[in-house]
C-alpha cells in the first residue's frame, strides 16, 4: 500500500514541476502567449465553436420514414372478415428544404466564429491590459513605499528634536498627514493588485505570476482611417444579413409540401378465402389553406430590419473607429512627451540628495513625492488609454495578429 502512495506522489509531483515548467512567464509577450495557448478561456471557445457546428449536423437530418398499420375485422353475410394492411412510406422532402437548412446552419457556424473568435480576442486584451495594470501597480507601490520610508524617517528626525520652531512643526503635522494619506493609498494598490493577479492566474492556467513592467512601443503603429471590412466587428454584420437571407430561403422551401411515397400489402382474409394485394402509397399535404406565406412575409420583413440595423452598425462602427484613431494618436503624441520612467527616477534621487544635505526644504521635499506619483499614476493611465484604444480599433478591422507586434 505505502509503495501504491509512494508513486501516486511522485506522479503528482512531476505533474507540479511540468504545470510549472510550462508557466516560464518572463515578459508581456510570454503572459500572453500563454493566455493565447493554454488558457481556458480558449477551451471554453473550442467547445462553443464545436457546439455552433453541431448545428449542421441537426440540418443534415432527413426525415424518419413512415410505418403504417392497420387493422379490421367485421363480419360479411355471416364469415368472419380480418384485413391487415401495412405500409412503408419514405418522405420525399421538396423545395430543396434539407440544403436551405443546411445552408442557414453554415451561415450561422460563420457567424457565432466570428463572434467567439472575437470575444476570445478581446478577453485576451483585457488579460494583457491586466497584465500590464499589475507591472504598473508594482512601481506605483515602490514609489509610494518609498515616501512612506522618506517621510517617516522625517517624522523620526523632528520628533526625536526636543524644541520646534513653528515652520517644523507645520511641517511634522504635514509629514505625518501625507505619510498616512499614502500608507492608505498603498492599501488600495495592494488590495487592487491581489485582486488583479487572481484574475491573471486564472486567466494563464499558472499558480504563479510576477508582472514585470515594459514600456510598449507604440510608435511603430501606422494607422490610417480606412477600415477593413473583410474581417471584425464589421465583418460580423456582412454575416448577420447572410444568416437573415438563409432564413428566408428556408422558408420558402416550408411553401412546398412534403411527399411521402413507399410500397403497401393487404391481406385479407373471408372465411376459407384468402386475399393478398400490394401497391404503392401516396400522401402529401394539399396547399388550398397556406403555402407557408405567413413564415416568408415575416423571414423577409426580419431580413429587411437586419439589414437596416447592420447598415447603421456598420456606419456606426466606421465612425468610431475614426475617432478611436484620432484618440490614439493624440494620446500617443501626449504620452511620447512624458519622460521616461528611468529619466524620473535619477531627477527624483537627486532631490533626495539635496534634501540630505539641507539644500531642499521638508515642504519642497513633499511636494516632490507627490509630483512623482502623480506623474507615474498620469503616465500608466495614458499608457493603459492607448493599449485599450488600439485594442478596440482591432476588434474593429478584425487583424488581431496586429496586438503581438507591440510585445
Amino acid at each position: 500500500m505505502y509503495l501504491y502512495v509512494f508513486v501516486a506522489l511522485l506522479f503528482a509531483s512531476n505533474g507540479v514541476l511540468a504545470s510549472n515548467a510550462t508557466c516560464n512567464i518572463r515578459d508581456i509577450r510570454d503572459f500572453y502567449q500563454q493566455v493565447k495557448v493554454r488558457g481556458p478561456i480558449l477551451s471554453e471557445a473550442k467547445k462553443k465553436i464545436e457546439e455552433a457546428s453541431s448545428v449542421i449536423d441537426v440540418a443534415k437530418q432527413r426525415p424518419n420514414p413512415e410505418l403504417d398499420f392497420e387493422y379490421l375485422k367485421g363480419d360479411e353475410f355471416g364469415l368472419d372478415t380480418n384485413t391487415f394492411t401495412l405500409s412503408a412510406k419514405h418522405v420525399v422532402e421538396f423545395g430543396s428544404k434539407r440544403g436551405k437548412r443546411v445552408e442557414k446552419a453554415k451561415s450561422y457556424k460563420r457567424l457565432k466564429k466570428a463572434e467567439i473568435d472575437l470575444a476570445l480576442f478581446n478577453s485576451n486584451l483585457h488579460a494583457i491590459i491586466g497584465y500590464q495594470r499589475v507591472a504598473q501597480l508594482n512601481v506605483t507601490v515602490e514609489a509610494v513605499s518609498e515616501a512612506i520610508e522618506t517621510f517617516d524617517k522625517i517624522v523620526r528626525k523632528l520628533s526625536s528634536r526636543k524644541r520646534l520652531n513653528p515652520e517644523e512643526r507645520v511641517s511634522l503635522s504635514t509629514l505625518r498627514l501625507a505619510s498616512n494619506d499614502y500608507k492608505a493609498q498603498l492599501n488600495d494598490l495592494e488590495n487592487e493588485k491581489t485582486l488583479l493577479l487572481g484574475k491573471l492566474k486564472f486567466l494563464s492556467n499558472c499558480e504563479s505570476i510576477k508582472p514585470t513592467y515594459k514600456y510598449l512601443d507604440y510608435q511603430k503603429i501606422k494607422l490610417t482611417n480606412q477600415s477593413n471590412e473583410q474581417s471584425g466587428l464589421l465583418k460580423l454584420e456582412d454575416f448577420k444579413v447572410e444568416l437573415a437571407k438563409s432564413e428566408v430561403d428556408v422558408q420558402k422551401s416550408l411553401g412546398y409540401s412534403d411527399i411521402s411515397i413507399g410500397p403497401t400489402f393487404e391481406y385479407q382474409g373471408q372465411g376459407n378465402d384468402e386475399f393478398l394485394s400490394a401497391g404503392i402509397a401516396v400522401s402529401f399535404a394539399i396547399p388550398i389553406f397556406q403555402t407557408n406565406d405567413g413564415g416568408k412575409i415575416k423571414a423577409i420583413k426580419s431580413l429587411a430590419a437586419q439589414k437596416s440595423v447592420s447598415l447603421n452598425q456598420k456606419s456606426m462602427l466606421k465612425v468610431k473607429r475614426e475617432n478611436l484613431v484620432s484618440k490614439f494618436n493624440r494620446s500617443l503624441k501626449t504620452l511620447s512627451r512624458m519622460p521616461k520612467l528611468k529619466d524620473l527616477e535619477k531627477k527624483h534621487k537627486k532631490v533626495d540628495r539635496l534634501f540630505a544635505r539641507g539644500v531642499v526644504s521638508i515642504p519642497m521635499t513633499i511636494e516632490s513625492h507627490r509630483q512623482q506619483i502623480d506623474f507615474i499614476r498620469s503616465k500608466f493611465e495614458t499608457e493603459n488609454d492607448v493599449l485599450s484604444t488600439y485594442g478596440e480599433i482591432i476588434l474593429i478591422d478584425g487583424n488581431t495578429l496586429a496586438l503581438e507586434e507591440l510585445f
